[in-house]
């Protein structure tokens, strides 16, 4: 493709993307939120509408490819023509695209509202544990290590148990200027393993290994039993509704995936699964262990916003600034929980959706546009279930689409679930949690589990931002990420 047919390519993508815009665009007057559905539509159909080999074309003609433009889209396609032609020949509706400072500043305004303003430093997020209670002084040096935001995942506990972590929290931030934002992590519909049946000298748990069978009882009073000479192991789940599409052939996945099976026969009483493969020879089960049906449309029986979210949401609106809604699928769970914040307080809470399901991701783009409705919302990238749910050769590609696609619409992302995990627990990171921990910088926020090691894990992110923040270190862009002496 020569120079003046790249030219009229990229003019005709143009257009046809503005037409394409025009047509979904209601607002008359732009204002930011408008301004960022413009650019994700732009962002959609130029990914549509563009020929396959634009990006490497644009290389060649030493112009940056368009997957480096995607929060000001519009205004990058349109200097590229201008470029090319030294004249913009066709209409182009300047005022209604954003351009790179303004997409850069709207982001940024965006994060320092939704999770406060820091000077030169990441939001990291770190789960709070009960243990930590026992040892107040650990808050202490999860705020003096950099901790921006503190997570309470009320999948786990109780009330008594949130309050107490957030108040011992309050007590030892009191010293600092900076105020730790509070995120409750609403349970939604997480199916889990009910109780099982404790043997001799042992606490319920069940042993199991691939090519054993697993029956799966349709009830949650029902109490798991090992397998015996004549029975194979079973168990109950806590959410029965959930197994109504479950078909022969699905897969299911226990424990964040260390348990692979797939579905044999299905009764009124109960689903029976054959275990295909175990991370170890032998793996354990245990009650409240999360069990996940990735083929089985849960989402049509389950409602993401259930009345204990509801409740949840009456019994701490007063003690959070940030809430999760696990799960989503689909624009309007944003709405439920919009609409049950605002009848309990006029204070404006943060929104943030978790996309962890196959469902939440091919809905994203209405997701992110109901969430732009609202003053404060972001994406958090829950990376445990998604990996589950989509399956591990599509989990980087989806990864890597959430984040493009929230840029697009210059949304704060938070980048959660297994970053610096054995840094975490034996204060030694691997060099793949090195690169994941790297990857992560993209986010606004980083999220840390748990583990004794978390406010070293804080530092040594903190640290990392510094220098990839530094131009002397790194240039984001560049082809070489270091200064070379001499050259």
């Amino acid at each position: 493709m020569d120079q003046a047919q790249l030219k009229e390519n990229l003019i005709k993508l143009r257009d046809d993307t503005q037409t394409t815009i025009v047509k979904h665009t209601e607002d008359k007057d732009i204002d930011s939120t408008t301004l960022s559905k413009i650019n994700l539509r732009a962002f959609f159909a130029v990914h549509r509408m563009a020929h396959p080999n634009l990006n490497n074309i644009l290389r060649e003609k030493g112009f940056l490819p368009l997957s480096n433009s995607s929060p000001h889209l519009m205004d990058t396609l349109n200097k590229i023509i201008f470029h090319l032609s030294k004249e913009v020949s066709t209409p182009y509706l300047k005022n209604e695209f954003i351009d790179v400072n303004t997409a850069n500043s709207l982001k940024e305004e965006r994060k320092d509202q939704l999770f406060g303003k820091t000077i030169n430093q990441k939001h990291i997020m770190v789960t709070l544990d009960r243990k930590m209670l026992n040892t107040p002084e650990v808050f202490n040096d999860l705020l003096q290590a950099g901790m921006t935001i503190a997570r309470i995942n009320c999948a786990h506990d109780d009330l008594t148990v949130w309050k107490k972590m957030i108040q011992t929290l309050k007590m030892a931030e009191e010293p600092y200027n900076s105020k730790c934002k509070i995120f409750i992590d609403l349970p939604g519909p997480k199916i889990r393993i009910g109780p099982i049946k404790p043997s001799k000298n042992k606490n319920g748990l069940i042993k199991i290994k691939k090519n054993d069978i697993l029956r799966i009882y349709k009830n949650d009073k029902y109490i798991g039993t090992p397998k015996t000479d004549h029975e194979p192991a079973t168990v109950g789940v806590t959410l029965p509704k959930a197994l109504r599409n479950v078909r022969l052939g699905d897969r299911v996945y226990i424990d964040d995936g260390k348990i692979v099976a797939k579905i044999l026969s299905n009764t009124e009483e109960y689903i029976e699964t054959k275990i295909l493969l175990t991370r170890k020879k032998e793996e354990t089960i245990y009650p409240e262990n999360g069990i996940n049906f990735p083929d089985s449309l849960v989402h049509l029986n389950v409602p993401t916003v259930s009345e204990s979210d509801l409740t949840i949401l009456k019994s701490m609106y007063t003690d959070f600034d940030l809430v999760g809604i696990s799960y989503i699928n689909h624009p309007k769970d944003i709405q439920i929980v919009k609409h049950q914040l605002d009848m309990l307080t006029e204070d404006e809470k943060g929104i943030i959706a978790k996309i962890e399901t196959k469902n939440a991701i091919f809905s994203l783009s209405k997701i992110i546009m109901e969430g732009l409705n609202f003053g404060l919302f972001g994406v958090m990238i829950a990376r445990g279930d998604l990996v589950i749910e989509i399956g591990l050769e599509q989990f980087l590609s989806a990864q890597e689409g959430i984040l493009e696609i929230c840029h697009a619409a210059h949304i704060p992302v938070i980048w959660a679930t297994g970053v610096l995990e054995n840094m975490n627990k034996k204060n030694i990171p691997s060099i793949p949690e090195l690169t994941d921990a790297h990857a992560g910088l993209r986010a606004d926020c980083i999220m840390l589990n748990k583990g004794p090691y978390v406010p070293n894990s804080i530092e040594f992110l903190q640290k990392l931002n510094e220098i990839n923040q530094d131009p002397q270190f790194h240039v984001r862009n560049s082809l070489v990420s270091f200064v070379q002496y001499d050259f």
